[in-house]
């Protein structure tokens, strides 16, 4: 028996068949014969039913109940992958312990396990504060304990981010990126938006020479007027889909699909080290230009989307501060020399 002859979620196990429905943690063996009357009342009960939260207080229990909760739900696509992966990993560790008994000192521990990959240790922090915020909810534990994994210190990122491509990289790659690399390059610059939301550009985001859009990753409305430079080269763009990024055929393609793009391209370039300059650095480089041009803080995150002030010290840098420090002397200079003419 094929997959093609079995219903949504059930496939074949053993001689048997086996309703699977990841999102739920529903995974049950079905010993009756597919097509019977017996099978599609168990099937549709699957189906209609969730999975019950086991009785037991532990981990196991607080995961599946946390991916049933609206919270959960209510997430972004992309911030659902990030967080099941790394619930995965605190299922493998603590999937049969109580929440009760885990502590801030059993969170900070693992926090320093991790401590050679900050960007993870720091999320499976993160992570612990929300489920253990949920196992408060669903009283797996009291108020009194309140959330331990509240108030753990965060590594801090020792550099100012992701590096902004050199001339001479960006150079190299312009002249030798094939056509949708150069064209996902295109639309960070100028746009200065993350990959994620490039790929899902549509040419019906794009309307009176401005990119009218929603980030994926904020939820923040934003209209963009497009640069002269993409203009330009949009204007030589074949539109074979519904969005400006797509495979042969016209259809959407992945992040994923393009970030490994972007990689095999830097890794046969002639710069040094292009390899290890990431897509997400050609955002900075938008930003740096955005500062090079005149424009202050508010003007930056009204192209970029960023939320605050610190974000853009890490995007802007030295080259943000050298701008404004340079209008404010000027500002000066020019006061001096009114002075003078009264």
């Amino acid at each position: 028996m094929t997959k093609n002859d079995l219903p949504k979620y059930v496939y074949s196990d053993r001689g048997y068949v086996r309703f699977i429905r990841r999102s739920r943690g529903q995974s049950v063996m079905m010993k009756e014969i597919p097509g019977t009357p017996d099978f599609w009342d168990h099937y549709n009960g699957l189906i209609k039913g969730r999975k019950p939260v086991s009785s037991k207080r532990n981990f196991e229990a607080l995961i599946l109940s946390y991916y049933e909760s609206d919270a959960y739900k209510k997430l972004k696509p992309r911030t659902k992958s990030d967080y099941r992966r790394y619930i995965s990993h605190i299922r493998t560790i603590w999937g049969a312990k109580d929440p009760q008994k885990i502590e801030t000192q059993h969170i900070y521990e693992l926090h320093r396990m991790n401590a050679d990959r900050w960007r993870q240790a720091n999320y499976l922090v993160q992570v612990m504060v929300v489920l253990m915020n949920h196992a408060r909810l669903i009283g797996f534990l009291k108020k009194q304990h309140g959330n331990p994994a509240k108030g753990i210190p965060l590594f801090k990122q020792t550099s100012d981010g992701w590096q902004p491509w050199p001339d001479n990289m960006r150079a190299e790659f312009e002249a030798v990126a094939p056509l949708r690399a150069r064209l996902v390059y295109e639309l960070c610059i100028g746009t200065g938006q993350r990959i994620g939301d490039v790929v899902q550009i549509r040419w019906g985001h794009i309307k009176d020479g401005a990119y009218d859009f929603t980030q994926g990753k904020t939820n923040k409305p934003l209209w963009i007027p497009l640069t002269d430079r993409l203009k330009a080269y949009l204007s030589t763009v074949e539109k074979s889909g519904l969005t400006i990024i797509t495979d042969q055929s016209g259809r959407p393609v992945r992040y994923r699909t393009v970030a490994e793009e972007m990689r095999k391209v830097k890794a046969l370039m002639d710069y040094p080290d292009a390899a290890n300059y990431v897509t997400h650095g050609l955002r900075k480089n938008a930003t740096i230009e955005l500062y090079q041009s005149g424009c202050d803080d508010e003007m930056v995150k009204a192209v970029t989307g960023h939320s605050g002030i610190e974000m853009l010290k890490k995007y802007g840098g030295q080259v943000r501060q050298r701008e404004l420090a340079t209008r404010a002397q000027d500002a000066r200079n020019l006061m001096e020399r009114n002075k003078h003419r009264t």
